[in-house]
């Protein structure tokens, strides 16, 4: 049920009173830092939509609700291409968007980080919004508002903030290390792993390697354990080691998911120094196809 979603008191609120009005389609922007909370919100909104059980609430316990939570119920779809979505795939989604529901039910359309869409796929996912079709409901999730103006405005926003420390039952130097990423975090908690344990530097491609066949947190850890280490010591380091640094990064993926992540720490857990805009722009820079090589060389030699 709503009230019993940790954190967010105003979303749940917003929950509440958004599905008291019945409408028969609706667009959404949910946006916050933490993606996989986005994610877990949107869900929490399908299901209250959708429940068989409860009007104006979900359940939970109902077949519905078990598959919205399993992503599994037909009339549920989750568009995620880490590149960004193309115009091809709107169109398909303006297609399933016009059929008819499987289940008799509405059809949610849950669309991850649209800041990544193209012009041309984002002006597609304009129309399709404009005029929604009866019984469609798009939920657009964004870690930022940094996207097309008019997307932005034929949307109701919902900003979903990190849960605390205390809300996810953690110490402060846990809850920093993950950055507040409430799915990391949950799944560190069933872990034995030291968190304060060292791992050099100089192991980080040994570390990405690891996490892009695996993706398990384990593997995610030590990357970020590599990137604390180079942080702590990187007034000692010598040019060369540096250098050396960069090159292990771009050796061990070409994935530009991981990029982001690691500019994304490195960001995160240097914010309180100055320089903090230049290297939100190195950031954005990640967008464009530059040499990653020479961006993390650059990178690292102005930290």
């Amino acid at each position: 049920m709503i009230r019993d979603i940790i954190s967010n008191e105003e979303v749940k609120e917003f929950f509440r009173n958004e599905l008291k009005l019945k409408k028969d389609s609706g667009t959404y922007l949910f946006y916050g830092s933490d993606m996989s909370l986005l994610m877990e919100f949107a869900l929490h909104f399908a299901k209250g939509l959708c429940c068989e059980t409860l009007e104006g609430d979900f359940c939970g316990e109902c077949n519905i609700c078990k598959r919205i939570d399993k992503m599994l119920y037909s009339d549920l779809e989750i568009l995620d291409n880490p590149d960004g979505l193309k115009v091809d795939e709107i169109r398909e989604l303006a297609y399933k968007s016009s059929s008819s529901s499987y289940e008799g039910n509405r059809k949610i359309f849950i669309i991850k980080d649209i800041s990544k869409m193209k012009k041309e796929a984002s002006n597609a996912l304009l129309k399709l919004i404009e005029e929604p079709n009866k019984g469609s409901f798009f939920i657009l999730l964004n870690t930022n508002l940094n996207i097309l103006p008019t997307i932005k405005s034929r949307s109701i926003l919902v900003k979903v903030k990190k849960r605390t420390a205390e809300e996810l039952e953690v110490d402060n130097y846990t809850y920093t290390f993950f950055r507040g990423n409430s799915e990391d975090i949950e799944k560190y908690k069933l872990l034995d792993i030291d968190l304060e344990s060292g791992y050099s530097y100089q192991e980080i491609g040994k570390a990405i390697k690891g996490y892009e066949e695996t993706k398990e947190l384990e593997y995610k850890i030590n990357i970020y354990k590599a990137l604390r280490d180079f942080i702590n010591n990187r007034e000692y380091l010598k040019l060369h080691e540096k250098i050396f640094f960069a090159e292990e990064i771009v050796r061990a993926t070409s994935d530009r998911n991981i990029y982001r992540e690691i500019v994304s720490y490195i960001v995160d857990i240097m914010g309180y120094l100055n320089g903090l805009e230049e290297r939100l722009t190195m950031k954005s820079m990640l967008r464009f196809p530059i040499n990653m090589k020479i961006f993390f060389i650059n990178l690292f030699l102005e930290l």
